[in-house]
């Protein structure tokens, strides 16, 4: 009896001592997201606990059930990247909707990622062996995770970072993981870590909705594009960003269709222009964005995107 009694107590003291340990993400001399990047990658990336302010209302928009999974998702997390793109299986229709539009269907894209933070890799993905609807998946090099019903393959890598990926988990592994490259130049990355929310993307075919639409000629011409949302000393959400071109005319067409939206979202909405100064600054072949308020419909249109990270987190949460 006390042979078996004593195996059975070591494995739950070593259960307790692992569900104990409090753990971060591996990932301190450059950022998890840096990795991500490929061109026509919309790279989303959300520091946890200072977006609170803008997920807050997506959160509510989930059913009750759902949001309070995700909410104790997001209480272990420190911060959430995801890259969506375009699957090279995608159907002609999804294609041809693409086509019409600049901004972005997060809703038809394939997507991978990483949730960053408090993630036991033997805890969690032992949970998810013995789980109702995931099956293990085993791989020449590593093993996850699949539920079929939710189209999601998911595993703890290592402690502190949680892999996921819709339909292609070594998508996730190798590019972000075991065979990382950096992608995102360092001074951007820093930038998109020290906000609320970074997005990011290399020539780009379509962005996410800023409420201010950028001609299909003019995108086609963008080499980079990094946008943060921020707040500013007066508590105020707001804008700032970095759009490189191809040439320095390109750059300054752009500057002028920027400042032309911005005036005639604020007259749409029936507020003052403010300081125009140095919101749209041309340096040769960039145009910078410094701290443009975001207006009502602005906030909303990225309430409506974090609503789908909230729905990719969420099917971790179950």
């Amino acid at each position: 009896m006390k042979s078996v009694r004593r195996p059975c107590l070591l494995i739950l003291v070593l259960i307790l001592f692992l569900t104990g340990c409090v753990h971060h993400t591996p990932f301190v001399e450059e950022a998890y997201f840096q990795a991500m990047g490929d061109p026509a990658e919309l790279v989303v990336t959300m520091d946890v606990d200072k977006s609170k302010r803008l997920y807050g209302e997506a959160l509510t928009a989930l059913p009750q059930q759902t949001a309070a999974l995700v909410e104790g998702l997001l209480e272990r997390a420190q911060r959430i990247s995801v890259a969506f793109y375009e699957p090279e299986s995608s159907t002609s229709e999804v294609s041809s909707s693409l086509q019409d539009k600049t901004t972005a269907n997060l809703g038809s894209y394939a997507y991978y990622g990483g949730i960053e933070g408090n993630f036991s890799k033997f805890v969690i993905n032992t949970a998810l062996l013995w789980s109702p609807g995931w099956e293990k998946v085993e791989n020449e090099t590593t093993h996850y995770y699949r539920n079929g019903t939710l189209g999601l393959d998911v595993a703890v890598a290592r402690n502190g970072i949680l892999l996921f990926s819709k339909g292609d988990y070594m998508k996730a592994y190798e590019t972000t993981y075991a065979k990382r490259v950096g992608k995102i130049p360092a001074d951007m990355a820093k930038r998109m870590s020290s906000s609320m929310f970074g997005f990011y993307v290399a020539s780009p075919k379509a962005m996410i909705d800023i409420g201010m639409e950028i001609p299909r000629t003019v995108l086609a011409q963008v080499r980079t594009m990094l946008l943060v949302i921020d707040e500013n000393a007066d508590d105020k959400i707001v804008l700032q960003g970095s759009i490189g071109m191809n040439t320095p005319k390109l750059a300054n067409s752009l500057s002028i269709l920027l400042k032309s939206a911005y005036i005639g979202e604020k007259r749409r909405a029936r507020l003052p222009l403010g300081d125009m100064k140095n919101l749209f600054v041309l340096q040769e072949e960039t145009v910078l964005i410094n701290d443009m308020e975001l207006t009502e419909k602005q906030l909303e249109s990225f309430t409506t995107m974090f609503g789908s990270l909230m729905k990719t987190t969420g099917g971790l949460s179950q």
